[in-house]
Protein backbone atom coordinates (compact mmCIF):
# COMPACT_ATOMS: atom_id res chain seq x y z
CA UNK A 1 0.00 0.00 0.00
CA UNK A 2 3.30 2.39 0.72
CA UNK A 3 4.13 1.99 -2.93
CA UNK A 4 0.71 2.97 -3.87
CA UNK A 5 0.51 5.84 -1.53
CA UNK A 6 3.72 7.52 -2.58
CA UNK A 7 2.37 8.32 -6.08
CA UNK A 8 0.10 11.19 -4.91
CA UNK A 9 2.44 12.14 -2.22
CA UNK A 10 1.04 11.11 1.15
CA UNK A 11 4.55 10.74 3.29
CA UNK A 12 6.15 7.70 3.46
CA UNK A 13 5.89 5.35 6.26
CA UNK A 14 8.08 3.01 7.02
CA UNK A 15 6.99 -0.87 6.24
CA UNK A 16 6.38 -1.33 10.26
CA UNK A 17 5.01 2.30 10.84
CA UNK A 18 2.66 1.45 7.77
CA UNK A 19 1.83 -2.10 8.91
CA UNK A 20 0.64 -0.74 12.72
CA UNK A 21 -1.66 1.68 11.11
CA UNK A 22 -3.26 -0.66 8.71
CA UNK A 23 -3.72 -2.91 11.71
CA UNK A 24 -4.64 0.03 13.85
CA UNK A 25 -7.87 0.79 11.23
CA UNK A 26 -8.44 -3.07 10.52
CA UNK A 27 -8.93 -3.18 14.70
CA UNK A 28 -11.38 -0.44 14.04
CA UNK A 29 -15.13 -0.51 14.32
CA UNK A 30 -15.08 2.83 12.85
CA UNK A 31 -12.72 2.32 9.75
CA UNK A 32 -12.56 0.35 6.91
CA UNK A 33 -9.96 -0.50 4.00
CA UNK A 34 -10.87 -1.72 1.05
CA UNK A 35 -8.20 -2.66 -1.60
CA UNK A 36 -8.06 -2.85 -5.58
CA UNK A 37 -5.97 -5.99 -6.47
CA UNK A 38 -4.77 -6.94 -10.13
CA UNK A 39 -2.48 -9.68 -10.88
CA UNK A 40 -1.34 -10.43 -7.11
CA UNK A 41 -0.72 -6.74 -6.88
CA UNK A 42 -2.37 -3.87 -4.91
CA UNK A 43 -3.22 -1.33 -6.82
CA UNK A 44 -5.52 1.06 -5.22
CA UNK A 45 -7.03 1.26 -1.59
CA UNK A 46 -9.91 3.26 -0.14
CA UNK A 47 -9.91 4.04 3.87
CA UNK A 48 -13.46 4.48 4.86
CA UNK A 49 -14.24 6.09 8.52
CA UNK A 50 -18.15 6.83 9.95
CA UNK A 51 -17.76 10.66 11.42
CA UNK A 52 -20.37 11.02 14.19
CA UNK A 53 -21.41 14.52 14.88
CA UNK A 54 -23.38 16.19 17.79
CA UNK A 55 -25.27 18.87 15.82
CA UNK A 56 -25.74 18.02 12.18
CA UNK A 57 -25.85 13.92 10.65
CA UNK A 58 -23.38 11.44 10.64
CA UNK A 59 -21.84 10.24 7.58
CA UNK A 60 -19.20 7.93 5.75
CA UNK A 61 -15.92 9.91 5.02
CA UNK A 62 -13.32 8.86 2.32
CA UNK A 63 -10.39 9.40 4.39
CA UNK A 64 -8.05 8.14 1.60
CA UNK A 65 -8.23 7.04 -2.16
CA UNK A 66 -5.29 6.24 -4.04
CA UNK A 67 -4.70 4.38 -7.76
CA UNK A 68 -1.88 3.19 -9.11
CA UNK A 69 -0.51 5.58 -11.74
CA UNK A 70 -0.49 3.08 -14.44
CA UNK A 71 -4.06 1.54 -13.30
CA UNK A 72 -6.05 5.05 -13.57
CA UNK A 73 -8.68 5.53 -16.07
CA UNK A 74 -9.77 2.51 -16.26
CA UNK A 75 -12.02 2.55 -13.12
CA UNK A 76 -10.68 1.00 -10.89
CA UNK A 77 -11.14 4.00 -7.85
CA UNK A 78 -15.03 4.55 -9.52
CA UNK A 79 -15.43 0.59 -8.48
CA UNK A 80 -13.52 1.09 -4.51
CA UNK A 81 -15.74 3.89 -3.98
CA UNK A 82 -19.04 2.06 -5.43
CA UNK A 83 -17.98 -1.17 -3.26
CA UNK A 84 -17.59 0.87 -0.27
CA UNK A 85 -21.50 2.41 -1.03
CA UNK A 86 -22.92 -0.74 -1.39
CA UNK A 87 -21.33 -1.89 1.79
CA UNK A 88 -22.51 1.20 3.77
CA UNK A 89 -25.83 3.15 3.37
CA UNK A 90 -25.87 6.58 4.62
CA UNK A 91 -24.25 10.12 3.64
CA UNK A 92 -20.71 9.52 1.62
CA UNK A 93 -18.20 12.45 2.06
CA UNK A 94 -14.41 13.34 0.86
CA UNK A 95 -12.56 16.12 1.27
CA UNK A 96 -9.58 17.10 -1.54
CA UNK A 97 -7.32 19.44 -1.46
CA UNK A 98 -7.82 22.38 -3.24
CA UNK A 99 -4.85 22.02 -5.68
CA UNK A 100 -6.24 18.49 -6.72
CA UNK A 101 -8.20 19.57 -9.95
CA UNK A 102 -8.29 15.82 -11.18
CA UNK A 103 -9.62 14.20 -7.99
CA UNK A 104 -12.38 17.17 -7.87
CA UNK A 105 -13.02 15.93 -11.21
CA UNK A 106 -13.21 12.53 -10.66
CA UNK A 107 -16.12 12.83 -7.59
CA UNK A 108 -17.92 14.73 -10.03
CA UNK A 109 -18.08 12.08 -12.74
CA UNK A 110 -18.97 9.59 -9.91
CA UNK A 111 -21.80 11.65 -8.28
CA UNK A 112 -20.49 13.43 -5.20
CA UNK A 113 -21.79 17.36 -5.56
CA UNK A 114 -19.29 19.93 -3.80
CA UNK A 115 -20.94 21.47 -0.56
CA UNK A 116 -18.57 23.97 0.84
CA UNK A 117 -15.10 25.23 1.15
CA UNK A 118 -13.13 25.26 4.20
CA UNK A 119 -9.64 25.92 5.82
CA UNK A 120 -8.30 23.54 8.10
CA UNK A 121 -6.43 24.45 11.15
CA UNK A 122 -4.00 22.18 13.11
CA UNK A 123 -1.54 22.98 16.21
Amino acid sequence: MNKVSEHLGYSQLSPTESTTKLQELLNSSQDQVFVAEWQGRIIGWLHLFYARRLASDNFYEIGGLVVSPESRGHGVGRALVQYAQAKNIGKFRVRCNEKRLDAHKFYESIGFESSKAQRVFQV
